[in-house]
């Protein structure tokens, strides 16, 4: 797992993230954090195997296409990380245990193992903090342009946790509107939605929303959708439908 001068600079173009539909109209930003497996040359993969480098892991598998689906659906931009999460996470902050994962779900992370400061400074310099610039200048962009934009994080979570089936769409906030309309829309067409759960959003705060929606009072909400039924045939054309109606009914009954 090098970190020589020559695997960073061989690293210094790397594209910490895309802006995909830069110039859609709605009042609305997409942002998906974990939308790439990818990891820099220079770092031999952090040790991982072609199995684990394939796992949630490493990224949230059919969020991605899930994000563009969403951003061509709805006419949004939509800032996707171009780098795995096991490189380093950019939904958390770097004081976090998980910022740069030693181990994950039950997986040790060579790679990752007693880095120093000035290791972790540069994966942030690389991957995290131009990543967060994207997603900064898109949302000042649609703040520019008039209006506050509504910030969505757009996630994917495995069928299962602790052996208990997890539901098949969830809406995870920390503010009620217009989160829980969401919800209602979602549940018009599917059954069971989770609201705050599995995971509750008031009590799981993520790096982006504190970053880049809370400090101006954005309206924010992140979206998960169970990964294996993004990976069945036609699966992301499906949730894409579903979950964009279900923005857009929500956005719509605002205005």
């Amino acid at each position: 797992m090098s970190t020589d001068p020559l695997a960073l600079e061989r690293g210094a173009a790397w594209p910490a993230g895309e802006v995909f539909n830069p110039d859609g109209r709605a009042p609305l930003v997409l942002v998906c954090e974990h939308a790439s497996n990818r990891i820099p040359p220079g770092y031999a993969d952090l040790g991982c195997d072609a199995h684990d480098l394939s796992r949630h892991i490493a990224v949230d598998l059919g969020a991605g296409e899930l994000a563009r689906g969403l951003a061509r659906h709805l006419d949004a931009p939509a800032v996707l990380c171009s780098t795995s999460r096991l490189f380093v996470d950019c939904n958390r902050a770097p004081f976090e245990s998980d910022w740069i994962a030693p181990v994950s779900d039950g997986s040790a992370i060579a790679g990752n193992a007693d880095l120093s400061a000035a290791q972790r400074h540069a994966r942030a310099q690389l991957v995290f903090e131009p990543f967060h610039a994207l997603v900064g200048e898109t949302v000042a962009a649609k703040r520019r342009g008039g209006g506050d934009p509504l910030i969505v994080a757009v996630h994917s979570y495995a069928p299962f946790l602790d052996g208990l089936a997890r539901p098949p769409v969830a809406v995870i906030w920390d503010q009620p509107t217009p989160a829980t309309q969401v919800v209602a829309a979602l549940r018009r067409e599917v059954e069971p939605v989770g609201d705050n759960t599995p995971y509750d959003g008031r009590l799981a705060r993520g790096y982006t929303f504190d970053r880049h929606a809370r400090p101006f009072g954005l309206r924010r909400f992140a979206i998960e959708v169970r990964q294996d039924l993004l990976g069945e045939p036609g699966g992301v054309a499906t949730w894409t439908r579903i979950v964009g109606e279900a923005i857009a009914a929500a956005m719509q009954a605002r205005q």
